[in-house]
């Protein structure tokens, strides 16, 4: 775009010699002014954007509510053992419904949510805080502010960056648990009537999906010969992974693991992608002007 200075005759003129800015120096200034203010404004619309994907709003009015809820049918072409409706209440799921066909005895299993119980993915819960996170750092440096050297544009796009790295991990990287972990954790008692002894199951988040992983489990005899080793931490185990829970030794006889899309986690990724571009080449300008004057605070 046109910047400030280049007009009138020749764009140079007694007026730029006095002030004493050579042309990169005068683009410098007016990058720190104006661009990076136009770069900081449009972060935080589509940060905004991204944090109204996880508020869900219940309306169309935008503003905060409970959260509407949203059901997610997971199953998988492949196999039709494992049936499922997931529901998603913001960074909850308020329900479940899963049907489990075991093979060996053609035995249906059915086991659902207790009414009373809801079940955080603490997932949602931390990418959301990012973002809140990375808005409030964009916010603090309103139209008023000026910034005074790259360094601090450069300071500020880094820890804007580091949120937003943060909250794409947070939904593409799953939480790696031993299978005693799973067994431990709150939700295998979330279910009515409670999941046979012979069952655990595991919900998290992978990229912009919703997965469910139901493990079958069979006890290894006392006088078992097969080498004892207990699985370490996985996002999926497979069959054959081993544990100790109580006085028994467990193996995982069979694995089952459904998903399906959240579109609005999809949504929310593209907007993280996006943002880190901008900060980025927001960086790179800056830093193509610092090495015109390495002996200058830029």
């Amino acid at each position: 775009g046109a910047r400030p200075g280049q007009g009138g005759a020749g764009g140079g003129g007694p007026g730029r010699l006095t002030v004493g800015l050579c042309p990169q120096e005068e683009e410098f200034r007016w990058l720190l002014h104006d661009e990076v203010h136009a770069v900081l404004r449009q972060l935080q619309d589509i940060l905004k954007e991204a944090s109204l994907r996880f508020t869900l709003p219940c309306s169309g009015t935008g503003t905060e509510g409970p959260a509407k809820q949203e059901n997610f049918i997971l199953g998988s072409c492949s196999t039709d053992q494992v049936k499922g409706v997931l529901t998603l209440q913001g960074d909850a799921l308020s329900q479940a419904d899963v049907n489990l066909k075991i093979p060996r005895n053609n035995q249906l299993l059915h086991f659902a949510f207790r009414e009373d119980k809801q079940w955080k993915l603490q997932q949602i819960q931390d990418a959301r805080n990012h973002v809140s996170q990375a808005i409030y750092l964009l916010a603090n440096r309103d139209e008023s502010y000026q910034f005074r050297t790259g360094a601090e544009v450069l300071k500020l796009m880094d820890a804007v960056m580091l949120q937003l790295t943060r909250a794409r991990n947070r939904l593409t990287t799953p939480a790696t648990l031993t299978l005693p972990e799973i067994a431990a954790s709150g939700l295998t008692r979330m279910f009515a009537p409670a999941l046979p002894s012979d069952l655990l199951v595991n919900v998290y988040i992978n990229l912009n999906k919703l997965c469910l992983t139901v493990y079958q489990l069979h006890a290894l005899q006392p006088n078992s010969t097969k080498n004892f080793r207990p699985a370490g931490g996985a996002v999926l185990h497979s069959p054959g992974a081993m544990f100790e829970w109580g006085s028994q030794r467990l193996e995982v006889s069979h694995v089952h693991k459904v998903e399906c899309v959240i579109p609005w986690l999809n949504d929310a990724l593209v907007f993280f992608t996006v943002s880190l571009q901008l900060c980025q080449q927001l960086k790179d300008k800056i830093s193509v002007f610092s090495s015109y004057w390495s002996y200058r605070p830029f």
